[in-house]
């Protein structure tokens, strides 16, 4: 069996390989590694930055999702802390879990004490969309039963009225899609109002679309689906361990240039279609892209 030095070395550096032996050693030995997973986001935390320079690290986005699986409510504070750094540092420690996975892990090590999360949503020096993260990590802590509805519904709107700044940026969008996601229709005048004021881009979620998905019944409360009860599981079909995937298996044949079809005769000319406008995308609908993910969550995400 691995000791924890050679699983935490093998989990250091990105190779372009998914390393499946580590983390499974690592789930085996879940009492023994939980302690460096700890001191390790505590020394993130402590300069982020710092943190962040090492680029090439994929260790701190292995301890997330394993303290994340292993509901090591220890790490929160921590957790929180270290992504409220100012600026990209997030996105140089960990990349797209910021988008893809924050909101969940919040959530997964969440130690019941809510202003730690509540101080990074209110933080405008925070990146708008780890802030985006954390409104949602709220909707998945009511979904799993760890906070009530009611709780949320009067902390949200709270930040409607004053505790989060009245500028425009993603958390809001992140808040006012939070409320539809829950749903919580007794917030839809606040919801309009924020519209009104200018503090939502309706290109990433617009005002008929947050209200019809706020009519829509959410039967997610006690889901403990939303939470990460398996890195392995959350990682491994990850495009950045299958470099391979996306890339041809042999160059293309050359084949011989194909003339241009002749020019139509005058009398066989047809005038130009009209334009039609095609409709516009739902936030919750299919991304167009197709990536599989919903479009305010890939290409909508502005």
């Amino acid at each position: 069996m691995m000791t924890i030095p050679e699983i935490l070395n093998e989990l250091e550096p990105y190779t372009g390989r998914f390393p499946m032996d580590a983390l499974r050693a690592a789930v085996a030995q879940r009492e023994a590694i939980t302690p460096e997973l700890l001191r390790l986001v505590e020394v993130i935390a402590a300069n982020p930055a710092e943190a962040a320079k090492r680029g090439d690290s994929m260790l701190p986005v292995f301890a997330l999702y394993l303290l994340a699986q292993f509901r090591e409510k220890r790490a929160c504070p921590s957790i929180v802390k270290m992504f409220s750094a100012p600026g990209e540092t997030s996105y140089d420690l960990v990349g797209d879990t910021v988008t893809e996975g924050l909101r969940r892990i919040f959530a997964s090590v969440y130690d019941g004490n809510p202003a730690p999360l509540q101080g990074l949503i209110e933080n405008d020096e925070a990146n708008e969309y780890v802030r985006d993260a954390a409104i949602n990590a709220v909707v998945e802590l009511e979904r799993s039963a760890q906070m009530p509805r009611a709780e949320v519904i009067e902390y949200f709107r709270s930040l409607f009225h004053g505790r989060l700044r009245r500028t425009p940026s993603f958390a809001w969008n992140g808040l006012v899609c939070a409320v539809a996601d829950l749903p919580a229709p007794e917030l839809l005048a606040e919801v309009r109002h924020a519209y009104a004021e200018g503090l939502i881009d309706e290109s990433i979620a617009d005002l008929e679309g947050i209200e019809r998905d706020m009519a829509a019944p959410k039967p997610w409360r006690g889901d403990q689906r939303h939470l990460i009860t398996d890195a392995i599981a959350e990682m491994e079909g990850w495009a950045c361990f299958h470099p391979g995937d996306s890339e041809p298996t042999e160059p293309p044949k050359a084949q011989a240039p194909v003339p241009p079809p002749p020019l139509p005769a005058p009398a066989e000319y047809l005038p130009a279609k009209p334009f039609i406008r095609e409709p516009k995308v739902g936030r919750n609908d299919p991304c167009p892209c197709g990536s599989g993910k919903k479009y305010k969550k890939c290409c909508g995400k502005g």
